[in-house]
């Protein structure tokens, strides 16, 4: 039996290359229908090699464990002139539960069942299906039969499946065999049946082609092809041409089944009909399902809607948590998919933007990852998406920044606006310290590298000077340009503006930073206006924040691994401060995640997302090392793209990607070495401490913070510091393919913005994160064809069941529980 449904299933292949069948002479008129019992009309144009929705639960039950989406459905069937069948089903990944009633006239059954689906590898699926049957003509009142099923995927446009249905062969009553099998069967068992398939698609989505044959030991073989064909976005028609299984009689069952299904927001009504290949029509059976499922299908007829997003807070890169102390932040990544699928999809067709206050950058009120959120926002704009900005509490000049790339602006009239500057304030403690009694054992390598170390110094240098006013000046040109540019003011217009004043808006509707003066319902009628709704004043906006995707691909696409290096570096794990929030970046958890992007099949590129103002130089290092082994043996772009921050530390990891993105707003640069550390002494004297050190060399207390530094000590010291200083910059120049000389003018510790690294060479394109993938995707050659993966380093317990969808990710998700796991965080899972 084994052995004769491996042959079948070779067969199968066989018989779709050949895509024709035989039909026997003389096909009989008089030949009773034939439709098995306990069997839903879901099978009748479905195929086992196409279905990895909530029909899985009937159809193939590994399909269960090939989607990410939650589905539903409900199928009505009449035949005859009764109602002959009611189906139900919902799955979601990995588990499915269905019901079946059934009533043939004579018989009548309810079928209960439950699914199960796991995803062996990357295109291997498989799944079983435990099903309990109620009859009225049974002395066992509820038989248990179990479905077992494969699919394999190892193409794109290729899907390979298979059932063995029925393994138990469960048993019924003598009453109840006829109308469960094709023949009456003396042991009143359900035979078991093997169906093997396989569909392909012709270099598209759009069309679909299937053929399967069902085998069994006491049956002859039946057959089926069909397809099913999107003809225009949200219509599909399908059908399906059988020959069913057979007893030893001469003449087989035909049929065929056509229908049509009508997409509809995340449903889709589908009607079919099924009938006898002779022409008789005393025999049809007509259906109408609804499916449901939880995810956006774009391929389909949708209600228009507005969406709103809210911004306010601090946004950092995977961002986000609970935090004991407050200080909390919101995840840009998701964000900005949200801007990008308002961007993206048809239902939506216009934007209002709400903003509160945002919190300011290190070096002016504009930060990076602000910048970012803007340019995703004039995409929907540029879309041709009427986008209206409400400053419900007014806005200073990040907040007007943001609302700039909006067509309107919209505030109340007791809000205030204006104070569009740029303000750097240093607090220097070296006197404080003094008085403290704390001293300072310091040694720096680059003239600017103690611009913003404020412990031990009490004043600017010249040159210090030079670059923050440089720094400020430069902040100040990218916020009223970006302003001036959204607001149609004149550049001179706008420096007028921008001495840091506040306006009434009455006044700043005047200088045309505000449009409309009004709530939140007049700024949803001024979109109404814009989208050219029929009724403005009754605009109703809705969030899309957690919309998720429906995807006819059968293959996952090439993937764009993001790999992100957040906080300050040091060697080790990665770590999060639940009091405050802080993060650091542990070299041991960043190579772990280089390592496991570079492996993951799938992976044609990296982009590395840095956020760090530096640390350790040695386990910089050591991250940029996995950084060049992964260039060198395993071939594949890694393109750096830079947050807020990328300066000392943070420049090192990058300076070897293979292309360096900065937001015009980033801080970077900082190419120094520095050393500081408190000398508590003269504190210690004067709270009355007295330090004993004990110890075999004379300078092995030289780190120790009871007493200064000899001469001699920050003479080697410094020395050390000095070649580290000189490695830097040898690897940077030869990094960044500039002479040493060059780089040494430009590094020196200096901070610059994007823009004048940019000049420098530093970096090699002004753009975001969105900017860097897309580049990693075109130099991989998957530009047309990708999807973005993020390897995260503390996806947590809900994430990792998220990410997990196979018996290996569910295994790490349980390990993670197990004593002694840190936080129960995995360094390597993905998260898509």
């Amino acid at each position: 039996m084994r052995s004769a449904r491996v042959a079948a299933f070779i067969l199968v292949l066989i018989f779709v290359s050949t895509a024709c069948i035989e039909n026997e002479a003389g096909a009989s008129d008089t030949l009773a229908p034939f439709t098995p019992s306990l069997r839903s009309d879901l099978l009748s144009h479905r195929f086992v090699a196409d279905t990895d929705d909530a029909a899985a639960l009937f159809v193939n039950p590994a399909g269960l464990g090939a989607r990410k989406n939650n589905s539903s459905l409900l199928l009505g069937t009449y035949s005859y002139d009764h109602l002959s069948e009611i189906t139900s089903a919902a799955s979601m990944p990995c588990l499915g539960l269905g019901h079946s009633f059934q009533d043939n006239g004579l018989f009548k059954s309810n079928t209960y069942l439950l699914g199960l689906g796991l995803k062996v590898s990357r295109q291997l699926y498989v799944g079983t299906s435990l099903r309990w049957h109620h009859t009225n003509l049974t002395e066992n009142r509820s038989p248990f039969a179990a479905d077992l099923g494969f699919l394999m995927r190892p193409h794109r446009f290729v899907s390979i499946g298979g059932v063995w249905r029925n393994i138990n062969r469960p048993r019924f009553g003598d009453a109840a065999s006829a109308f469960l099998s094709t023949q009456p069967f003396a042991s009143g068992r359900l035979e078991d049946t093997f169906t093997g398939g396989i569909s392909i698609r012709p270099m598209t989505e759009r069309i679909t082609i299937s053929g399967q044959g069902t085998f069994s030991d006491e049956i002859r073989p039946g057959w089926q092809v069909g397809g099913r064909f999107s003809i225009i976005p949200g219509i599909e028609l399908f059908g399906a041409y059988t020959r069913d299984l057979s007893p030893d009689f001469k003449d087989p069952y035909e049929e065929f089944s056509a229908g049509i299904a009508f997409g509809l927001g995340s449903c889709r009504a589908r009607s079919m009909t099924r009938s006898r290949v002779d022409g008789n029509i005393d025999y049809s059976r007509n259906s109408f399902a609804i499916e449901k499922t939880s995810s956006f299908v774009r391929d389909a007829f949708h209600r228009r809607k507005y969406a709103e997003v809210t911004v306010s807070g601090n946004y950092l890169d995977e961002g986000g948590g609970f935090t004991l102390m407050g200080g909390s932040s919101k995840n840009l990544h998701r964000i900005l998919r949200e801007l990008g699928s308002i961007r993206r999809d048809d239902d939506v067709k216009g934007l209002l933007l709400k903003i509160g206050n945002v919190k300011s950058a290190f070096i002016g009120p504009v930060p990076a990852n602000l910048y970012e959120i803007r340019e995703a926002v004039m995409r929907v704009k540029r879309a041709g998406k009427p986008v209206v900005a409400y400053l419900a509490e007014g806005g200073g000049a990040a907040e007007l920044y943001l609302a700039s790339a909006a067509d309107r602006i919209v505030t109340p009239r007791e809000a205030i606006v204006g104070q569009i500057s740029v303000s750097l304030e240093i607090n220097r403690l070296k006197r404080l310290f003094a008085k403290l009694g704390i001293d300072w054992d310091h040694y720096t390598a680059g003239d600017y590298k103690s611009s913003f170390h404020i412990q031990y110094t009490d004043t600017t240098t010249a040159v210090q000077a030079e670059e923050l006013r440089s720094l400020v000046g430069e902040s100040y040109r990218l916020l009223i340009e970006g302003i001036a540019e959204g607001r149609g003011i004149a550049i001179e217009k706008m420096r007028e503006l921008s001495d840091g004043r506040l306006f009434a808006v009455d006044e700043a509707v005047r200088e045309r930073l505000v449009d409309v003066i009004g709530w939140e319902e007049d700024a949803k009628e001024e979109l109404g206006k814009l989208a050219g709704a029929s009724n403005p004043d009754r605009l109703k906006t809705v969030s899309i924040a957690k919309r998720k995707y429906w995807t006819e691909r059968w293959k996952p696409a090439p993937v764009v691994a993001v790999v992100g290096a957040y906080g300050s570096i040091e060697s080790g794990k990665s770590k999060r401060d639940f009091l405050r929030g802080r993060r650091t970046m542990g070299s041991a958890t960043v190579v772990k995640q280089l390592k496991a992007a570079s492996v993951h099949p799938g992976v044609k590129a990296i982009v590395f997302r840095v956020d760090s103002g530096g640390g350790s130089g040695l386990a910089s290092a050591e991250i940029l090392n996995e950084i060049r082994r992964i260039q060198e043996e395993v071939k594949i772009p890694v393109i750096v793209s830079m947050g807020n921050i990328a300066g000392s530390g943070g420049y090192w990891i990058s300076m070897n990607g293979d292309a360096i993105f900065a937001d015009p707003f980033t801080i970077t640069g900082s190419i120094g070495v520095v050393f500081a550390k408190p000398v508590f002494e003269r504190l210690y004297e004067k709270v009355g401490i007295t330090n004993e050190v004990f110890k075999s060399g004379e300078h092995a207390d030289a780190f120790s913070l009871g007493r200064k530094m000899t001469e001699e000590e920050m003479e080697r010291l410094g020395g050390i510091i000095d070649d580290m200083y000189d490695y830097f910059i040898e690897n940077a120049a030869k990094a960044r393919k500039i002479s040493v000389d060059k780089l040494r003018k430009a590094a020196g510790g200096r901070v610059y913005l994007g823009t004048q690294a940019l000049d420098l060479n530093l970096i090699d394109r002004l753009g975001g994160l969105k900017d860097a993938v897309e580049y990693a995707a075109s130099e991989a050659k998957i530009a047309n064809d990708y999807r973005t993966v993020y390897f995260r380093a503390f996806p947590g317990f809900i994430l990792n069941v998220e990410a997990g969808n196979t018996a290996l990710g569910l295994g790490r998700t349980i390990k993670s529980l197990w004593p002694g796991r840190e936080n129960c965080f995995d360094e390597t899972l993905t998260v898509f």
